[in-house]
């Protein structure tokens, strides 16, 4: 594994431990040469720490005792949500060491000021060609400089993107999405087993997973509305439609991925958290929890600002 650049970064050229609740996991970083604990043994955080949750028990703990730490720095890894074995949290992992946080911490800078400063973007390069307008007023989350110089606890996924996300299914969306993107992965989340989603989904969506990744997709996009997912020709809108739940076809985040040191590393096979930072796009539809939230993941998509008149009030 390549030498850490997060402790210059992040942690003051200071020592960090990784947290976790799987031993085997654990035992594989000590032979790494990375200080460790068990999530269960400790009543507060060593100052700098990384933390991968295996269980939605290690999560709601790790939060828990976060509370009762009062100097911290984490870096929170919700593996369980996404997929919790140990050769996927390796893959984090040795992600997570190649990625240059300094940069995309900068990234996120000049993507915030950029979409604050204008409305209406145009979409291209990766054989996309797409359109995305922000409502006026519509605020996007960035992780900056200033919010983890001092005590923090951050999603692993914060440190790599600029995105807006549509929570509340009564309230408008806070973008208007439209066009094609070449998709080279997708993640699937559930948060929790839901018994109204049809059997076998996640069996279906790895093998809608493992196609992607393979061949040639393309997600075709209106207003908002997913109007296609095509691999080589062939449509899986339907797929789509059934896992998403709900919220159905319509798109519940527009992100911009700044993590450019990891683009020659990603394995789309891999249901990893970190594969959504990758330098481009993604988009996603659903909730995570009345159906999977799934993210269509267009690397190498550039982001260009085509006017500055302000988006309609809806």
């Amino acid at each position: 594994m390549s030498p850490p650049n997060i402790a210059p970064t992040l942690f003051n050229h200071e020592e960090f431990s990784i947290i976790a609740d799987s031993n085997e996991f654990l035992k594989e970083c000590e032979l790494l040469g990375f200080m460790t604990a068990n999530i269960a043994q400790l009543e507060e955080f060593p100052k700098n720490s990384i933390v991968f949750s295996f269980s939605n028990e290690a999560a709601k703990l790790t939060f828990e005792i976060a509370g009762r730490t009062e100097r911290k720095k984490i870096i929170f890894c919700a593996t369980q949500v996404f997929e919790p074995s140990l050769a996927a949290a390796l893959y984090s992992l040795e992600l997570l060491m190649n990625s240059d946080f300094q940069q995309s911490l900068f990234s996120q800078r000049v993507v915030l000021n950029m979409l604050n400063s204008y409305q209406t973007f145009a979409l291209s390069g990766n054989e996309s060609n797409a359109t995305v307008s922000i409502l006026t007023h519509a605020q996007p989350y960035a992780l900056l400089d200033e919010d983890v110089t001092d005590n923090f606890v951050q999603s692993v996924a914060e440190f790599f993107e600029v995105h807006y996300a549509h929570m509340n299914p009564l309230e408008p969306c806070p973008f208007i999405f439209s066009g094609t993107l070449k998709i080279s992965g997708i993640l699937t989340v559930l948060r929790k087993p839901n018994p109204e989603l049809p059997a076998g989904l996640k069996t279906s969506l790895k093998w809608l997973s493992d196609r992607i990744s393979n061949e040639e997709a393309w997600l075709t996009v209106k207003e908002n509305d997913i109007t296609s997912l095509k691999i080589n020709n062939e449509e899986h809108i339907k797929l789509l439609d059934l896992a998403a739940g709900k919220r159905g076809l319509k798109l519940t985040e527009f992100a911009i991925g700044v993590n450019e040191s990891i683009s020659n590393k990603i394995d789309y096979k891999i249901n990893s958290q970190m594969n959504e930072g990758i330098s481009g796009i993604h988009l996603a539809i659903g909730d995570g929890s009345s159906g999977y939230h799934i993210d269509f993941l267009s690397p190498s998509v550039n982001v260009h600002p085509i006017h500055s008149l302000a988006a309609p009030d809806l």
